[in-house]
């Protein structure tokens, strides 16, 4: 009878989720791009041509570049704030506060900023505002892990830094282009205003947040950079977490873009005259997470068996329609050294792995979600749980509590993505590292080899080796089964056709500055 009704469970979501189903986007835009757009369909608000709005489907969690790290947060902070490096669409590492930069040893950076850039408050940057930043950023929980390996910083005049590893650090400039490494002013942080109105270098400067419905920024008409100035007067992000609902103001013209589009919707904009679909490959990573210092998930065995238990394309099917690729080990396919694992779905296996971990009538747990898309997910995986024995009860949380709650180690099991840039560290280490417990490391997964083996990645300057000991890293990791690797979906997102500048990467909406109509 339990098989019965999960069957009949995973069945209703697929057929509800393919009621509303496209084709996979390509990986260009489809629609007229060149349409000139004076206004939305009939009946619906006049395009404004000095403000862009943004919908987001969660709110951020904090305007502190440093006191954050997920993907909604970054998109306001990489315009309120700068790094020394930024990445381009391609994820290739580029200037942007670095005028100049050489590596006099393996493990010495002597990085020059540019003069004469101002915060927004007009006081000038210098190199002293540089070390402060980069220092409290190895301080700050949620962003530690970026410049773990940074053993020291010091000031050379005003104009220059020098940064020292602790060893020889391969990916050492793509953490530099992370949100916490932003650079912020030292007076203002230490003036105790607690970033309720945070002052940056970026093209655009903080209006004001209003918590769970909008973020205001304005133009920044004095920015440094004239090539990467912002193009219009305002940029209003709309919090707006159901899927559906994004799509129909994106479809009213009550938004300009929606970050994150259901992938049910893909269709109806692509069908839209007005509206323009974009689509890219993904580094993102979306997994079932397990806490591995709370039973039962201390038994590696009952890790194993929820690997055999989940059906991955039945959640993918239901949670973003097909329009991704099952994921098989601890990164997505494309980023570096992935291997995939052995595990294949079959309950039986799952059921015997139980009955071996003394489990054999299964038992019952708590399973988090946040959002829609994950709480979709999370009903597929319960109705795969079910079939081996297992009830679980889904328990819906707030973005921001749902990482708070998370990082303290509260969690027993949990839907979680991943997004990083195409070093296999920046996610390695915040993900699988034991120091970064209490941080990233939801899973909570301590292990003497699987630090040994980030470590040595991190260290390895021959690619060829390095690839090699991420193969190493992502069998053992499985082997230890910390996490479901579900899918990496594709970027998906939606704009008014008559905006230019729309660029998408690996992460998603990249470069929003540079949207204009």
């Amino acid at each position: 009878m339990k098989k019965f009704l999960s069957l009949l469970m995973v069945m209703a979501l697929v057929l509800g989720s393919l009621a509303g189903c496209s084709a996979p986007a390509e990986d260009t835009p489809s629609g007229d791009q060149g349409a000139s757009s004076e206004g939305s369909s009939e009946g619906t608000e006049p395009v404004s041509k000095d403000e862009l709005k943004i919908a987001l489907a969660a709110d951020i969690t904090s305007l502190d570049p440093q006191g954050h790290n997920d993907t909604k947060s970054e998109k306001v902070s990489f315009l309120l704030f700068n790094r020394l490096f930024r990445l381009n669409t391609d994820f290739e590492v580029e200037a942007d506060l670095a005028e100049s930069w050489e590596q006099p040893s393996p493990t010495e950076w002597v990085i020059k900023i540019k003069e004469g850039v101002k915060f927004h408050d007009g006081t000038e940057m210098k190199a002293s505002d540089v070390k402060y930043s980069l220092e409290r950023s190895q301080t700050m929980p949620k962003v530690q892990h970026v410049l773990a390996e940074v053993e020291s910083i010091e000031v050379v005049d005003d104009y220059t830094v020098k940064i020292t590893t602790k060893t020889a650090f391969a990916p050492f400039l793509y953490t530099l282009v992370h949100a916490g490494a932003s650079i912020v002013p030292e007076a203002y942080v230490e003036s105790g205003d607690e970033f309720s109105n945070p002052v940056g270098s970026g093209p655009y400067t903080f209006v004001e947040w209003v918590s769970g419905d909008k973020i205001t920024l304005k133009k920044n008409e004095n920015y440094f950079d004239a090539d990467n100035m912002g193009q219009m007067d305002t940029i209003t992000f709309k919090v707006i977490p159901e899927g559906t609902s994004r799509t129909i103001a994106l479809e009213t013209g009550e938004v300009d873009v929606v970050d994150e589009l259901p992938s049910n919707d893909v269709s109806k904009v692509e069908d839209a005259s007005d509206l323009t679909m974009y689509s890219s490959a993904s580094t993102r990573i979306d997994y079932l997470g397990m806490n591995t210092q709370m039973a039962p998930f201390d038994n590696k065995l009952v890790r194993q068996a929820f690997n055999y238990a989940v059906d991955k394309q039945a959640v993918m099917m239901v949670a973003i329609d097909g329009t991704g690729v099952a994921t098989e080990s601890i990164l997505a396919p494309s980023m570096l050294g992935y291997k995939a694992s052995e595990y294949k779905y079959d309950p039986e296996k799952a059921k015997e792995l139980l009955a071996e971990a003394g489990y054999p009538d299964g038992f019952e747990l708590t399973l988090w979600a946040s959002g829609d898309q994950r709480k979709r997910m999370a009903e597929v995986i319960q109705a795969n749980l079910m079939e081996v024995g297992i009830t679980a009860t889904i328990e819906m949380l707030e973005w921001g509590t749902y990482i708070d709650e998370l990082m303290a180690g509260n969690g027993q099991a949990f839907v979680m993505g991943w997004t990083s840039n195409p070093d296999p560290d920046s996610t390695l280490t915040p993900l699988y590292y034991s120091g970064s417990v209490g941080g990233m490391n939801f899973t909570r997964i301590e292990d003497e080899k699987v630090d040994e083996l980030i470590m040595s990645g991190r260290v390895e300057m021959d690619m060829e080796k390095r690839v090699n000991i991420y193969n190493e890293l992502h069998a053992y990791t499985m082997e230890q089964a910390p996490l479901v690797p579900l899918f990496t979906k594709n970027n998906l997102v939606g704009a008014n056709s008559g905006l230019s500048g729309v660029e998408l990467s690996p992460q998603g909406l990249w470069n929003i500055e540079k949207i204009s109509y």
